[in-house]
């Protein structure tokens, strides 16, 4: 808890000193130091924050990075212990503060300094605050660690400051390091630095909350626990090396003066981490560091891991320095993203040691714990692809993806949160991101199209995706009050929506940006459906649709009966009019505009969601989006929407024409899910990892039943699969598994933890209870 701290900032002598002034801080760092001396073991429990961002060491430990991921109206502060890292003698902390100011770019998102999208700040300076004391194993103060008690003293680099790369940070914002060690300070975060010549921190204003509160006078910063645990950093390293071999089993590589070196090392798979390179001598040398996620050739010509005949091209992170020689640790500040890694080192007049590059893996503590197997090979292997996927887009907010862009979009999000409904018990980051959005509002009546962020965007369908997101939560938590808490974004989303309906009794015109889907055939209008540039979007009032239809259940459960009875009306009139002007009776299908003659899966997906389809009908016109040539197929994005259109329309086993995409990456020698089926940017994107979803929640058939999370509701469907044996995770306990083909019909055989039950459903529609412990099925 805040009780004494102060924020501290830079000293203005030190600003003008080096002569960076306001609109020339944003990207550059201050770093911030603490020494004291120790005779004995001691504790420290501390809480920390910074603007923007911060990474804390302990005598040379990288501990940690923050805050965790804000808005301009909260600011996020972590609790860590810090006495393991502790010794007799003496001890420094040290901590490097990123600001990202965004109001004081020259040409906004644009500029090559633009800084990164996902970190959403007050332009209020390098700032730090740090509440703590050190004390020993009974409770006697040893050393203050508090900022504004305690003597930390701060440096401002002005040699340096991130770049924003084309292509590769184009969606990102400033993350390039490019250092010259010549120039700066290598060795400031040691134990031996003599931080003499430093200032001390300017002491602002107290973090606590004081007699203002009384008035209703908020503080610059609001300070909030971090709502989500810390995030994993584990030690590893890397082994495997492309081409020709360098390092081999040594620990370490010389190159000699005026000499190249060239290493090229295999991750196995994309995954985030915080690198540490060690370095000696080797003054004047100039080293790149290029982390990417495939090699590529044209378009999808070479497999992901084909280094020979494929080339990085644009698509990797490069930072460099510039060697002063002497011993170094360099630790690019944020993390990188990587499947492949490739160093180039170019020696001058001195030999430079090169260690093997050590990194601290990290993510979100998802710990996933449901797995499925099955003698279809491509069952395990297709699954841990997802969630490894899963993982990846997992750090202080779900991502979209890590590599490219690291922002928490709703499409992208709703998507990933039931993904991890049934791999993992976690609902904390779920949660999270559905304040976030809450959080971001806008009065125009619409949620961000992401968030938290900088620039501002709103992608006008998102909005619809969160209200799937907040009835999808309430589902899988039976957490009524999150619902009370939000439903009224519900009704200014759906209101916004209203406003929109134009004169043939449809939504059009929305505005902004109303993303549907990355199809190729809308690659020209943004993946926007090509009928709403003429008119109504037939999927677009569709998912309006089953938006009312969300929006009664969240209304319905909160004890607003009239309102959730005006969106089921509201519902139906759309569905009219979408049968009235859109069904093509010639095709047997709905068109995408009452005036527009394309076809597409999402908008048949769609109409069966809506309940506008009877099982049969529903069935057919699921057929015919596979079976006819020009129909727009669903991309990863959407084919959510897909396999739930064709289970409810008892035509399971089409799915199994559309999960072969996924099937077929195996052969691309893919380790994670791409962006889209094919001609990717991204190879890591989270909204494509439903297999997992449709492995444990519809083959396997194990779902929660809405708003009772210790109830089931399980009914297989094995339409493409021989067997399938696992376990779904809960917070009850595990859930076992085992569908086996019998001499009468398939066995199931499913365990369920003490405090669970349930039904099982058979195919004709019978219910069969279940209770906790082994339960036994056969059907025939």
């Amino acid at each position: 808890m805040w009780n004494e701290a102060l924020w501290l900032g830079l000293p203005r002598a030190e600003i003008e000193e080096k002569k960076i002034y306001q609109g020339d801080m944003n990207g550059r760092f201050a770093y911030y130091r603490l020494a004291f001396d120790l005779e004995q073991e001691a504790q420290l429990k501390a809480d920390i924050s910074a603007n923007s961002r911060y990474r804390l060491w302990v005598n040379e430990e990288p501990i940690l990075s923050g805050p965790c991921r804000s808005d301009r109206f909260r600011q996020y502060y972590e609790t860590v212990e810090l006495g393991r890292y502790l010794r007799p003698g003496k001890n420094v902390l040290a901590v490097q503060v990123l600001l990202c100011d965004s109001m004081y770019v020259k040409a906004g998102p644009g500029d090559d300094r633009a800084p990164l999208n996902s970190v959403d700040t007050l332009p209020a300076g390098h700032r730090l605050a740090i509440e703590g004391q050190v004390r020993d194993s009974e409770g006697n103060i040893l050393a203050e660690a508090t900022t504004g008690k305690a003597p930390w003293r701060v440096w401002l680099d002005n040699t340096y400051y991130l770049t924003k790369e084309p292509t590769v940070n184009g969606n990102m914002g400033a993350l390039t390091e490019k250092i010259d060690y010549r120039e700066t300070l290598a060795d400031w975060k040691r134990t031996d630095f003599d931080d003499s010549g430093w200032r001390e921190g300017e002491e602002l204003e107290q973090v606590k909350s004081g007699f203002e509160m009384l008035f209703g006078i908020l503080k610059t910063f609001m300070m909030e626990e971090r709502p989500i645990p810390l995030l994993y950093e584990r030690p590893d390293t890397l082994q495997k090396e492309l081409g020709e071999v360098v390092m081999k089993d040594a620990d370490f590589v010389t190159v000699e003066p005026g000499q190249h070196c060239r290493l090229l090392f295999d991750g196995g798979h994309v995954s985030n981490a915080f690198w540490r390179y060690a370095l000696e001598g080797g003054r004047d040398a100039e080293i790149s560091f290029t982390y990417f996620e495939k090699f590529t050739k044209g378009i999808d010509e070479v497999k992901r891991d084909d280094y020979v005949n494929g080339e990085i091209g644009k698509n990797g992170q490069a930072d460099r320095i510039v060697l002063k020689g002497g011993r170094l640790m360099y630790e690019p500040f944020w993390y990188r993203t990587m499947r492949f890694l490739q160093i180039d080192i170019q020696a001058a007049g001195e030999a430079v040691r090169f260690y093997r590059p050590q990194l601290l893996k990290t993510g979100y503590p998802l710990n996933p714990g449901s797995y499925v197997k099955s003698d279809a090979a491509w069952v395990e292997q297709v699954y841990g692809m997802c969630v490894r996927t899963l993982e990846s887009c997992m750090m202080e907010a779900y991502m979209d993806c890590p590599f490219w862009e690291q922002m928490q979009y709703p499409m992208d999000t709703r998507l990933q949160a039931i993904f991890t409904y049934v791999c993992s018990t976690d609902t904390k980051l779920a949660r999270k991101a559905l304040q976030d959005f809450h959080d971001s509002m806008l009065p125009v009546g619409l949620i961000q199209g992401r968030a938290p962020s900088n620039p501002r965007q709103i992608i006008s369908t998102f909005s619809l995706h969160y209200i799937f997101m907040l009835l999808e939560y309430y589902r899988r938590t039976g957490d009524a009050e999150i619902l009370k808490l939000y439903r009224a974004d519900v009704d200014m989303i759906l209101e916004y929506y209203d406003r929109h309906v134009g004169a043939q009794g449809l939504v059009e015109n929305l505005g902004y940006w109303d993303f549907v889907d990355w199809q190729e055939t809308w690659h020209e209008s943004a993946g926007r459906p090509a009928a709403a540039a003429k008119g109504p979007s037939t999927i677009i009032n569709l998912m309006y649709g089953l938006a009312l239809l969300n929006g009664a259940e969240i209304n319905e459960a909160t004890g607003r009966k009239g309102l959730a009875e005006e969106y089921r009306e509201r519902q139906r009139g759309i569905a009219d009019r979408i049968q009235e002007l859109c069904w093509d009776t010639q095709r047997g299908m709905y068109r995408e505009g009452p005036e527009y003659q394309e076809f597409s899966q999402h908008a048949q997906s769609w109409a069966v969601l809506n309940g506008m389809l009877s099982k049969e009908e529903g069935a057919e016109v699921m057929r015919r989006t596979f079976e006819e040539e020009d129909v727009l197929r669903c991309y990863f994005s959407t084919c959510y929407e897909l396999f739930r259109a064709c289970e409810k329309a008892g035509c399971y086993e089409l799915t199994g024409r559309q999960m072969d995409w996924w099937i077929g990456l195996l052969d691309e020698r893919c380790a994670t899910c791409p962006e889209t089926p094919s001609n990717s940017r991204s190879e890591c994107h989270a909204w494509s990892a439903l297999p997992m979803y449709e492995l444990i929640a519809v083959m396997a058939g194990i779902r929660r039943e809405p708003g009772r999370p210790d109830r089931v509701e399980i009914c297989p469907h094995m339409d493409y699969l021989p067997d399938l044996e696992g376990k779904m995770v809960t917070e009850y306990g595990d859930i076992l598994f085992c569908y086996v083909p019998g001499e009468k019909g398939m066995r199931y055989e499913i365990t369920l933890p003490e405090g669970m039950t349930g039904r099982f459903l058979r195919e004709d529609g019978t219910a069969v209870g279940l209770e906790c412990g082994r339960n036994e099925i056969v059907s025939f």
